[in-house]
């Protein structure tokens, strides 16, 4: 079996490596080298719905559980988001974005926005469209296995 570059271009599985890659690179060139790409989901989903807990959080921005908690940590941490004890339910808590994580979340989105049309600007706008059409159908079919389990 041939292992050269041109036999892995075949591998979806390899190449959306590539692909994250490349997004990881374009992330920290164009948006930021202090916020992560999974951070910043994490604030751009505060901004959209405060006062949620963690667990529903990782799910609206697909994070496992580990991941949300570490990155939520982070972003306590630093003062972007801060954590409230759920009157209801003493072990959970609620989260909501402090005024410098509302702050950076804003100025970030733009620059996300940006990153985003580079990242695939070598196809023309039908194709663009088309990607994220097949892509949303990848996500979805996971998502579909994962609760058949």
């Amino acid at each position: 079996m041939s292992t050269s570059h041109e036999d892995l271009r075949r591998h979806p599985g390899h190449l959306i490596r590539r692909v994250q890659q490349v997004h990881e690179w374009l992330w920290n060139a164009q948006v930021s080298a202090e916020v992560t790409s999974p951070q910043f989901a994490v604030l751009y989903a505060l901004r959209a719905q405060q006062d949620i807990d963690q667990k529903t959080l990782g799910e609206r921005v697909s994070l496992d559980r580990s991941t949300t908690a570490e990155v939520v940590k982070r972003l306590l941490r630093r003062g972007l988001v801060r954590s409230i004890r759920d009157q209801s339910d003493g072990r959970r808590h609620r989260l909501h974005l402090t005024p410098v994580g509302l702050r950076t979340v804003t100025r970030l989105t733009p620059k996300a926005e940006r990153m985003n049309q580079i990242l695939i600007s070598v196809l023309n706008e039908c194709e663009q469209t088309e990607l994220v059409r097949m892509l949303n159908l990848v996500v979805d079919a996971d998502e579909r296995l994962r609760n058949e389990r």
